[in-house]
């Protein structure tokens, strides 16, 4: 038996160990949903129900979510009778499986061999990080498998162009548009690197102007229908997460997910190349067709970083903002590393080929040793902790409301409007921002500006108030929260309950403070608990 047969053959074990411990850790994760992803099952249900993507029925629709294409997976879902929370679950699932096998496609494409194939695989299903994406509801994994396939089927028609590559390059870049509007920038910057092939004479015009008529057609009729439906091109969630300044903070967290997922890889991958460096430049040649793609990849990330160095990134849980990349930088690494692969010959020099083999396959065995220690001890844990979070304090809050208000009351929530709006049905005024357009564009800023805030929200005569806060024996949170508190208006609600959680490895200040409106009290009075 040949060596290469032999390692196809362990490569394909890997493959099937790797997806087997993936298939194990999520049967046996935590049930866990992520507090914004109600906000997505609030609109897929009213979509289904009223035939419009609203927040709240009878009032202005905003557009409160990030990207169409999840949406309308969960809506279709509810139309034939799956909730929300199940149809998610299933995308999410689906997104993170199928991407590990695009991942070994792209990379069987490229010509890399099945040993270095099955260390990226190892080092995908193992990242702790995509675990609670894979789960939590919202659209991350689907990001990240449509990122990953549109830019296998973007290489795949720059190489041969024929109507099939044709067909799914452009099914992949519209999905990857219309996914989040990071992906819009994307699929440009993608289609803009075949435009560039054009002009050098890789790819005939006609084929790449074929692709971007059918990327921009549906995606045109996509926007047209959401500035008929909210009279704006950009979601209110921009507005909602821009921050007034850049801060460092995505340059921090890009950092710290790149030494903690990337390292090893590249670390691996830069000791097989650079000994006979020549050598593997010279196998890497025969990518240079492939540049601008991976230029256009660079600069996206790129504008991406800068977008979110002016956004007030809340739920950058697991690195979420920046694992939808993670693919491609086990990519390059693959291929750094096949081309230094190719330049060790065993039988020349045995001693080297034996040291950097050990130190190579220890580099990938520790980081995914690390991998799976971190999720055990680390990501279980929080999943355990966000979850009875929700169930002690959202959603018991959820129900006291539902039991006190009648159906036409209105409502503040304030910050995480998720869960609790969604199994209340009542309207909300969201004081996350995200899905209400007058509290996005006016920011607490201390100044006789903020009168224009309380006035907002007392206008609407809201039968309670949900806040967070760091404290049991009051709200303590913002100056904002303080001077909704402090206003004489406020002094006609009462406090009725403090839901607190036994859950305190990550939400060990965590308080729900729920102050109810006098006249939809009973008349025994309330003794806050």
């Amino acid at each position: 038996m040949g060596r290469g047969v032999r390692e196809g053959q362990l490569g394909i074990l890997l493959l099937g160990i790797a997806l087997a411990y993936a298939g194990l850790t999520l049967w046996s994760a935590p049930t866990w949903t992520v507090d914004d992803a109600y906000i997505l099952f609030r609109y897929a249900t009213n979509w289904a129900r009223l035939g419009i993507p609203t927040w709240n029925p009878g009032e202005p629709p905003v557009e409160g979510y990030t990207g169409t294409l999840l949406l309308a997976l969960l809506t279709a879902g509810t139309h034939i009778g799956i909730p929300p929370e199940l149809s998610a679950k299933v995308v999410g699932i689906a997104a993170y499986f199928g991407a590990g096998l695009v991942l070994w496609r792209f990379l069987t494409e490229l010509e890399v061999r099945a040993g270095v194939r099955a260390a990226a695989i190892l080092l995908y299903y193992t990242l702790a990080d995509l675990f609670p994406h894979a789960l939590s509801g919202l659209e991350t994994t689907l990001f990240l498998a449509l990122l990953l396939t549109a830019t296998w089927c973007t290489v795949r028609f720059q190489r041969r162009q024929h109507l099939r590559a044709l067909l799914g390059a452009a099914l992949a870049l519209g999905a990857l548009a219309m996914v989040r509007p990071e992906g819009v920038l994307l699929s440009a910057l993608l289609i803009g690197a075949l435009l560039w092939s054009s002009y050098t004479g890789a790819v005939p015009w006609r084929w790449t102007l074929a692709l971007a008529v059918l990327v921009l057609l549906p995606l045109g009729a996509v926007t047209l229908w959401r500035w008929s439906v909210y009279g704006a091109l950009l979601p209110n969630t921009y507005w909602a997460k821009l921050g007034s300044s850049f801060t460092a903070h995505a340059v921090r967290s890009l950092a710290e997910f790149a030494a903690l997922s990337w390292a090893a890889a590249w670390v691996a991958a830069l000791m097989l190349a650079l000994p006979e460096w020549e050598e593997s430049r010279a196998w890497l040649r025969r990518f240079r067709p492939l540049l601008p793609i991976g230029v256009a990849l660079g600069v996206g990330m790129a504008v991406v970083l800068l977008s979110y160095s002016r956004s007030e990134l809340t739920m950058n849980y697991a690195h979420r903002f920046w694992v939808p990349f993670y693919p491609l930088g086990l990519l390059g690494a693959a291929l750094l590393a096949e081309s230094g692969r190719r330049t060790i010959r065993p039988e020349a020099r045995p001693e080297r080929a034996r040291a950097v083999s050990a130190v190579v396959l220890s580099l990938i065995g520790v980081q995914c040793i690390a991998q799976v220690a971190l999720w055990r001890w680390e990501g279980r844990k929080f999943l355990r902790d966000y979850e009875q979070l929700l169930r002690e304090e959202h959603t018991a809050a959820a129900e006291l409301l539902r039991r006190l208000l009648p159906a036409d009351a209105w409502i503040v929530v304030y910050p995480d409007a998720g869960l609790i709006p969604y199994r209340t049905g009542l309207r909300t005024l969201d004081f996350g921002r995200l899905t209400d357009a007058f509290l996005a564009r006016h920011r607490w800023s201390g100044s006789a500006r903020d009168t224009l805030i309380l006035a907002y929200v007392f206008r609407h005569a809201p039968a309670a108030f949900v806040f967070k806060s760091r404290c049991r024996d009051r709200v303590c949170l913002t100056a904002e929260a303080d001077a909704v508190c402090s206003d004489p208006r406020f002094a006609q609600y009462e406090l009725v309950r403090v839901f607190d959680t036994r859950a305190r490895t990550y939400a060990h200040s965590y308080f729900l403070h729920v102050y109810v409106h006098r006249r939809f009290l009973p008349q025994a009075s309330f003794s806050p608990q």
